[in-house]
């Protein structure tokens, strides 16, 4: 379990991204004036990506290392 952390944020990130795609663009509407896939893509699937990225590279996982690296320039 440990060695697969890398790749569990990346289809935890990907899965939030597809997530705040299929919510209804006014629900922040309160708060910010941001969509749900530009909060996500901004903050959340950045976050997610950079600590997944630490950790392939920790594990030396070049495959999910490139995918998380294109998670956070989603």
């Amino acid at each position: 379990m440990r060695k697969n952390i890398s790749k569990y944020l990346f289809f935890l990130g990907i899965g939030v991204f597809i997530i705040s795609y299929l919510l209804p663009v006014d629900i922040f509407g309160n708060f910010t004036n941001l969509r749900p896939t530009g909060l996500t893509s901004l903050f959340v699937c950045r976050i997610i990506g950079l600590i997944g990225l630490v950790f392939a590279i920790k594990d030396k996982s070049v495959l999910f290392g490139i995918l998380n690296f294109l998670l956070i320039k989603l």
